[in-house]
């Protein structure tokens, strides 16, 4: 082991919450040598029955749930196409605020995020082609809180068992 070999890291395929296989580059959370937590991953390609397979007719999809951090996020949605880098092959939904706001993303952007600021049901509606997802957030440990009173009991009864008891935990605030 080299003096700097820390300062590379490999990431091995983790499974995605919803069961697809998401091809991880790095999930740097808690990790002594950085001072913040990092995850990027690719978003592959899926076609429009697959995405239907997963939907509830007449319910919002979820997707990942409304939460919050202490600290800033940064998000980047990254297209790969190189005729135009900036059309991302997706189009993606993400709310913010307590109003939970809705944007509609479809090209290559960073989405900033204030700390304790409420976000949430960001949902890949539509992917053609990869493109990358990298999430910094100026924390660590990472903390992440989700809110639950965002969702209909309808929406909260959707979401399987397993990744609200293995994905999407509390961490990093009191109880």
């Amino acid at each position: 082991m080299s003096k700097y070999s820390d300062c590379i890291i490999y990431s091995e395929d983790m499974e995605y919450p919803a069961g697809r296989p998401i091809p991880w580059v790095a999930k740097l959370d808690n990790k002594p040598v950085f001072e913040c937590s990092y995850a990027i991953h690719w978003n592959m390609p899926f076609d429009e029955e697959e995405k239907k397979a997963q939907e509830i007719p007449g319910q919002r999809v979820v997707g990942h749930p409304p939460h919050m951090h202490k600290e800033n996020e940064i998000i980047f949605l990254i297209g790969n196409d190189p005729d135009d880098p900036f059309d991302l092959g997706a189009e993606v939904e993400m709310c913010i605020g307590p109003e939970m706001e809705k944007f509609t993303i479809t090209r290559s952007c960073c989405i900033r995020i204030p700390g304790g600021t409420p976000h949430g049901f960001y949902n890949i509606r539509r992917c053609s082609r990869p493109w990358l997802f990298v999430e910094v957030q100026e924390a660590n440990p990472k903390t992440e809180k989700f809110l639950w009173e965002y969702l209909t009991p309808e929406e909260k009864a959707s979401i399987p068992e397993r990744l609200m008891k293995e994905f999407w935990l509390d961490v990093g605030y009191d109880d």
